[in-house]
């Protein structure tokens, strides 16, 4: 199966996706913006990686949201394609309305905003590691295909636009009742506390990602490609060489593909 890892100008997180990928199991390669977009055809899956598409002028992702190689990837979407973004990428399917689906921009990936004990400690980039609760049902999503509900996994974060936010009344509710919050924030125990350090960006309940009604679009935050080898972790949960928790989302992506086939 073959993966585009799509890459606008100001990401830097393709190459270890690449890798991701390959580990996975899939033929990857990195098809950048400005080739022709119809050959998006020819692929099983996409994923829109990390970085600074546009060195997030406006806002993240606004930019990149508007190149023609979206609309087609919303067209492949449509047909059941599987489609992952991770972090710049998350803001760029927010921001093209793939995410959480109805086609209009009813989120936003705001600047991070983090507030302990009632009180703003600190605003804009932060990086470090977090843990992820998985809040749905194995096979809900294409990047959560093969995991439990509650399986915990430990990612690391990068970003600085990561707090999502909606004005729309009863968002947040119906996308938990619909079952397309996949993963929150929480500390090593699984609780999600609500402020930080735990609520890393001060995300609305802790979100750190979504799908679309039909779960095979997924967006999420933290980077998954930077915890697939164990090595990757930091003490004391750093391992001899093995698979890390990250390699699960690119795992789940294969499998999904399998089965949709």
């Amino acid at each position: 199966m073959r993966i585009a890892v799509i890459q606008f100008p100001g990401t830097n997180c393709e190459h270890e996706t690449l890798v991701a990928v390959r580990d996975a199991g899939m033929d990857g390669e990195i098809f950048r913006w400005n080739r022709p977009e119809q050959e998006l055809s020819e692929f099983d899956g996409y994923i829109v990686p990390g970085g600074f598409s546009y060195q997030d002028r406006l806002r993240a992702g606004v930019i990149a949201s508007k190149e023609p190689v979206m609309a087609t990837l919303k067209e492949e979407a449509a047909e059941g394609k599987p489609v992952i973004g991770i972090c710049n990428g998350f803001q760029i399917l927010v921001e093209s309305g793939m995410l959480p689906g109805s086609g209009e921009i009813d989120l936003a990936l705001a600047q991070n905003v983090m507030v302990k004990g009632g009180r703003i400690v600190r605003r804009g980039y932060y990086c470090g590691w977090t843990t992820l609760r998985h809040e749905s049902l194995p096979r809900r999503s294409c990047g959560s295909f093969l995991l439990d509900g509650g399986a915990l996994l430990q990612m690391p974060i990068a970003h600085a636009e990561g707090n999502l936010v909606t004005a729309k009344e009863g968002l947040i509710q119906e996308l938990a009742d619909e079952d397309q919050v996949i993963f929150r924030y929480c500390n090593s125990s699984g609780t999600a506390v609500d402020e930080f350090p735990v609520n890393v960006n001060g995300s609305t309940e802790n979100i750190a990602g979504i799908c679309n009604p039909e779960g095979n679009v997924l967006g999420m935050m933290p980077h998954p490609e930077r915890a697939i080898f164990s090595w990757q972790l930091p003490p004391p949960g750093r391992r001899p060489p093995g698979p890390g928790p990250g390699r699960m989302v690119f795992e789940s992506m294969r499998r999904f593909i399998e089965v949709s086939r």
